[in-house]
């Protein structure tokens, strides 16, 4: 009998994936994706934007990096959205900080490679591209730490709700 409470309990616990896949966090997750791919968009595309160099590959290239902020909160929410039975067990600490660097270093790469990855296979690597290289990874990094931020802030409104 007491297995049967046991594996009662587990059912009843929502997932990770639950968790964070809430009508709060997915808004909030859309708004970082507009801002922050705007954001990277900028950085990334926008000397090109600007000066009115607009081809189909900057088109396609700043279309899809607000798919990446979009994600990477929401990777961030669903990673920080551990088995913890209170709300306070989710409050980001260095568990997510390293979490974050990890994601900083997978997503930042793969950023880099959709937007500088043919300016650095031709060897044309600028200043300028060193710069948007370098400060790249530091937009999933905070995306992923706000992630886990809203994970936290989900977590308190329901167990206050």
């Amino acid at each position: 009998m007491a297995r049967e409470q046991v594996s009662d309990q587990r059912v009843a616990q929502p997932s990770r994936w639950a968790k964070a896949f809430t009508p709060p966090v997915i808004r909030k997750a859309l708004i970082a994706a507009v801002v922050v791919g705007s954001i990277l968009v900028l950085l990334n595309q926008g000397d090109l934007l600007f000066s009115g160099q607009i081809t189909p590959q900057v088109l396609r290239k700043s279309l899809l990096t607000p798919i990446i902020p979009f994600c990477v909160t929401m990777l961030g929410a669903v990673l920080n959205s551990g088995a913890a039975t209170r709300a306070e067990d989710l409050r980001p600490g260095w568990a997510a900080i390293r979490r974050s660097l990890i994601i900083a270093v997978i997503v930042g790469g793969v950023i880099i490679a959709l937007n500088q990855g043919d300016i650095i296979l031709a060897g044309a690597v600028t200043p300028r591209v060193w710069i948007k290289i370098l400060v790249t990874p530091c937009v999933p990094f905070c995306v992923s730490l706000y992630g886990a931020y809203l994970a936290y802030r989900n977590a308190l409104a329901q167990q206050r709700g």
